[in-house]
This record gives C-alpha cells, sequence and structure tokens, in this order.
C-alpha cells in the first residue's frame, strides 16, 4: 500500500477512481476502509483520497498525546495533499475527521472547493460539566490500563460489557463483534494518544468556522450527543451560507448508521456545487 512519509511517520492512503479529488477523513478509532460505503455509491467524476489518521490503521501510530493535536493532524493531510500534487479538492470529514477537514478549511482555505463536517461540535458545544469530565478521565484511565495489559479486544468487549460502547452497539451480538474487530485494529498507541489530545475539543476551531467561506454541508443523526447535534447547529450559525442536513434515526457515525440516507446527502451536495447552485439553508432527511 502506498505511503506518504511525514518527519518520522507513515500516512497511509488509497486511491478510488479518477476525477476531481474528494479527501475524507475517517472518524477515531476507525481507519480508510470506513468510507467503503460511500465510495461505492459516488458517481464515477471523483477521486476519492481515503487515509488512516496518524495513529490508526496501517499509518504510524507514536506513543503520546503530543503526537496528536489538531494543529498537527491538520498538517499530515496537507503534507498527504502535497505529496499527492493536489492544489484544489473537496475536503471532508466524519467526527474526529470532520475536525481535521474543518482545521485545514481554515488553514489552508486555498486547496479547499468546499468543505463536508459530519457529526462534529467544532468547539462548540465540548463537555463542560465538571461531573462528567472527571468520570470520562477516570473512564479513560481504566481502558487505557485494560488495553495496556490486555490488548483492544479485551478493551472492547469491557466496553460493551458496561454500555460505554456507542449505541446499538451493546444491544446486538452482531454489531458486537464488529466493533471488536474494528478496535481490535486500532494501535494501542493510537487509542491512548488520540483519546488524551482530544483534538476534537481544539478551541481554535470556533474561530476557523467564522472564517470559512467555501460551500458547507454539516450533517448529524437526530439522536446523536446532545454536545454534537447542539454543537453542530452552532457550527451552521458560525459557517456562512451553510447546508444543515439532519439524519432522522441516527446516533454518532450517520454514514455507518444511516448509509443510504448519508450518502444521497453528499451527493446532493456536490451536484449543486458542482452546478453552482446554492446550498444554504436546513433540511431533516430519512
Amino acid at each position: 500500500m502506498p505511503v506518504c512519509t511525514v518527519g518520522d511517520i507513515n500516512i497511509n492512503y488509497k486511491l478510488y477512481g479518477e476525477g476531481f479529488p474528494l479527501v475524507l477523513s475517517h472518524p477515531f478509532s476507525a481507519s480508510l476502509e470506513f468510507w467503503t460505503n460511500l465510495i461505492q455509491s459516488l458517481p464515477p467524476e471523483y477521486q476519492v483520497i481515503a487515509y488512516d489518521v496518524r495513529g490508526h490503521g496501517l499509518s504510524s501510530a507514536l506513543v503520546g498525546e503530543e503526537n496528536y493535536s489538531l494543529d498537527i493532524l491538520v498538517e499530515d493531510l496537507h503534507h498527504l495533499l502535497e505529496h499527492l500534487g493536489v492544489t484544489q479538492a473537496y475536503v471532508g470529514g466524519l467526527s474526529l475527521g470532520g475536525a481535521i477537514a474543518l482545521g485545514y478549511a481554515h488553514r489552508h482555505p486555498d486547496t479547499v472547493k468546499a468543505l463536508l463536517i459530519f457529526d462534529i461540535h467544532g468547539g462548540f458545544q465540548p463537555p463542560s460539566d465538571p461531573a462528567m469530565q472527571a468520570a470520562m478521565a477516570e473512564g479513560r484511565e481504566k481502558g487505557e490500563k485494560l488495553a495496556l495489559e490486555r490488548g483492544m479486544a479485551d478493551f472492547a468487549r469491557r466496553q460493551i460489557a458496561t454500555g460505554t460502547a456507542f449505541p446499538p452497539v451493546p444491544k446486538d451480538e452482531a454489531l458486537q463483534e464488529q466493533y471488536i474487530e474494528r478496535m481490535t485494529r486500532f494501535p494501542v498507541n493510537g487509542y491512548i494518544g488520540v483519546s488524551r489530545a482530544k483534538p476534537w475539543e481544539a478551541e481554535w476551531q470556533r474561530q476557523a468556522a467564522d472564517r470559512i467561506n467555501v460551500p458547507t454541508l454539516i450533517t448529524v443523526g437526530s439522536d446523536d450527543l446532545d454536545m454534537v447535534t447542539n454543537g453542530t447547529r452552532i457550527l451552521h450559525e458560525h459557517i456562512r451560507g451553510s447546508r444543515y442536513v439532519v439524519i432522522k434515526g441516527s446516533v454518532h457515525e450517520t454514514a455507518r448508521w444511516r448509509p443510504d440516507v448519508f450518502n444521497q446527502a453528499v451527493i446532493d451536495f456536490l451536484d449543486a456545487v458542482e452546478v453552482g447552485k446554492p446550498v444554504a439553508g436546513e433540511m431533516t432527511l430519512g
């Protein structure tokens, strides 16, 4: 598989099809394979660039949270597109990947023809309750200890057993098996480093949102966490002329749980951008 070397790390990536570039950044704990369904649904005039965010998949996974700030992840994407000779692209991502896409559009605006942001709060609604923050920190410490001592498969089993895996995973045996397999492919260094760094909470996302001036799609599941549903709406208000799409009946990772609706929202947005139609507005789908 091809890699792009950034400093002392390797970024694993794949190219799908030919045409105008569409680069996609996956969510926390996933890999570039997360986008398979969307890639198969897109019309042929796009070349999809999917990659493993550092700490994930087949990319390097360094020890230490200092290696996983949003600034660093944004520059990884910048170096990847430079490596591929891409001078302009559609840039998108979900959750962790959405923060990377937003940050990239802010830091490298001339490269972004349109922006696609899925399931992020954009720094507008991070957890603020001290008790919640303390509980999350305690849970993270226990998870790190378990992952280091027993591996990521047992870590995933513990999340399922305690109900801390994202719904609907804890209530479905087939989804539980898929979740364990997914987490087993997540390097432990990446899990610990990224979860400590919390790049999706970087405060500069809020300032970045006010400076975005390209067509932008923002999607969210109707049943996502409150901080994401509230945060995406505020993000929509700050990105002038953005399109805000609520996908009914979906929890976090809308691309996974409502793929047909999600894919159509993406395709409709790209079609509108291609012909120069206005994209601004709000809608609920599904």
